[in-house]
Formats: C-alpha cells, structure tokens, sequence
C-alpha cells in the first residue's frame, strides 16, 4: 500500500494539552475543594477519552483512495465516542459519591473549549 501525500494533522497533541490544562486546573483547586477538583478531572477525562478514541479512529486512514474506509471510521468512531460517553457519565453518577454534578459538567464543557482553541491553532498553522 502507497503512503499518502497529504500529512496527517497532529491532533494526538489536542488530548495532550487538554490533558495538561486539566490537570493544572484541578491541581490548583485540590487546597479550595477536593470534590470539585475530582468532579473537574472526572468531567475532564469523560470528554477527552472517547474524543481522542473519535480521533484515533478518524485519522487511521489518509488518501482518495482510502475513503470507503474513512466514512465507516468516522461512523464507527463517532458510534463509540457517544457510547463511551454516555457510558462514563452514567459509571460517575451511579458509583462516584460524592461528586459535584456542576464540576463534572464543567470540566467536561471545559475541555470542549480547549479542544477548539487547540483545534483552531493547528488549522492556522498548516494553513501558513
């Protein structure tokens, strides 16, 4: 099989920062409230997991003519991120006690939002 012309874009890096942030985040609340930073991390974790699960699946296959095989890891990386996803907030708020349901979401919401600023630095930069 020819290897694809196109690079594949360095998107492993996303769940690297949003990782970083994460935990830079939580380590600085732990002194204020120790529910919160592990609400925050668990929040956190449940959006980067199946996210970087999405991207993995993704990105396995570059080039026109591997595009049958894209569309179905798309399909099949979207179809286990929901999964995961719903699975890991339901694992939380059915075995993690106490935790903090507006910390959990936060930190879930959260690491949405580093994910597009990561996102959108990456895409300008391979467009200069």
């Amino acid at each position: 099989m020819k290897k694809a012309t196109i690079k594949s874009p360095p998107v492993a890096r996303i769940a690297l920062v949003q990782l970083m942030v994460l935990l830079v985040v939580a380590l600085a609340l732990l002194p204020v409230d120790r529910v919160l930073c592990w609400s925050l991390l668990i929040g956190g974790v449940i959006q980067i997991g199946p996210q970087a699960y999405f991207t993995r699946q993704t990105f396995r296959y570059m080039g026109a003519r591997q595009t049958p095989r894209i569309i179905r890891a798309i399909y099949r990386g979207e179809t286990g991120k929901l999964l995961l996803t719903v699975v890991l907030f339901g694992l939380t708020f059915g075995y993690v006690s106490p935790v903090s349901l507006p910390g959990v979401f936060l930190g879930y919401g959260a690491m949405i939002i580093v994910q597009w600023f990561c996102a959108a630095r990456i895409l300008s930069q391979s467009s200069n």
